[in-house]
Parts: C-alpha cells; sequence; structure tokens
C-alpha cells in the first residue's frame, strides 16, 4: 500500500512538471509569435527598444488556405523550432534571388502542411513588405537529400518538415513544399493594431 503512495506521488510531480513545460513552451512560443507581429507591422529601426523584437526573428509565413501563420526566425536550432519555424542558413531572404529555406516541426506549426496544394498562395512578411509564392509541387525524400534546397533558375521557397505526419519519434523522411516568387516587388508592410 505504501508503495502504491510513493508511486502515485511520483507520477503527480512528473504530470505537474509536464503541464508547467508545456505552459513554457507555450509562453514563449507567443512571446515570440507578437514579436514577428511587431517586425512586420512596422519596420524595424534603431530606435526601436530591443526588448521589444528577438533579434533572430526574421518575419512571418502565412498560408491562409491552411489556416497557418506562424513566426520564423533565422535559424531552425531546437529552441527557434520550439517558438516557430526556421530559415536555412545559406538559403536566400524573403523576395531574394535564390532559394529560401523554411523548416518546421511536423507536429506543430507546419500540421497543416499535410494538406497543401499546387496554386496555393504562401506568404513571407518581414520588415520590407509581403512577399508572394505559389506552390508547384510537393514531394517526398530522405534526409540527405539537401539539393532540395539548390538555386533553380527562378526565386523559390521551399518547405520542409518530416514525414509521415503521424509518425511517433523521429521520423525517417522528409516532406517538401516547392512554390517560386511571383513578384520581386513586395506588398507594403501594414501596421498592426
Amino acid at each position: 500500500m505504501r508503495a502504491v503512495s510513493h508511486i502515485e506521488r511520483a507520477l503527480y510531480a512528473v504530470a505537474f512538471l509536464c503541464v508547467a513545460y508545456c505552459v513554457f513552451v507555450g509562453l514563449r512560443a507567443r512571446e515570440f509569435d507578437v514579436s514577428a507581429k511587431q517586425i512586420v507591422g512596422s519596420p524595424v529601426s534603431s530606435d526601436t527598444p530591443a526588448s521589444s523584437v528577438s533579434s533572430d526573428l526574421f518575419g512571418r509565413i502565412d498560408i491562409p488556405a491552411l489556416s497557418l501563420s506562424a513566426p520564423f526566425s533565422s535559424d531552425y536550432d531546437a529552441d527557434s523550432l520550439r517558438k516557430g519555424v526556421g530559415h536555412v542558413r545559406g538559403t536566400a531572404m524573403p523576395g531574394g534571388l535564390g532559394t529560401v529555406g523554411l523548416v518546421g516541426h511536423r507536429d506543430s506549426f507546419f500540421r497543416p502542411l499535410r494538406k497543401i496544394a499546387t496554386g496555393m498562395d504562401i506568404r513571407l512578411t518581414d520588415s520590407s513588405g509581403t512577399y508572394h509564392y505559389a506552390v508547384d509541387s510537393t514531394e517526398v525524400v530522405t534526409p540527405d537529400k539537401v539539393e532540395v534546397l539548390a538555386t533553380g533558375q527562378r526565386p523559390e521557397l521551399t518547405l520542409v518538415t518530416c514525414f509521415p505526419f503521424d509518425y511517433v519519434g523521429a521520423a525517417p523522411r522528409r516532406f517538401i513544399v516547392h512554390a517560386h516568387l511571383l513578384s520581386a516587388s513586395p506588398d507594403a508592410v501594414t501596421p498592426v493594431r
């Protein structure tokens, strides 16, 4: 009886720690999202308080047809991917020449990608404005196929997440979305209120 009581207490403690961790991660993701809205709401200037904008934040990715909206940061390390989507270093910036590479978790921000279709509008917004990309294709590859990020003949966007979407653990393949830039001239930045 006594052993059962100790086990019960230990399980309660573990459950409490799990809930506390989830709340902590959720609050950090929300803070990152608010910072992303500040960046895209107005150009970042020298008089913007450093505490109000995360230095590794680049902007937002939105796919309206999938109700996907997430901030993206300058890297795709574990901390960045807990808060949003990560930019692959060495790839182009939104609206730039080359391929923009963005990475996200299949079980959080990029979960809606399972329903993506050719022709859908993907919007990348940063302090210079909003760039529109149209989805060309999707594919499933092994993790070693880094050529999916290769620069094509036109400015492109490549989204990368793990596959299959319902896999438990480290997924064996990657789901890739290829899109092309519709216009090198961004939509104007509109203030966020």
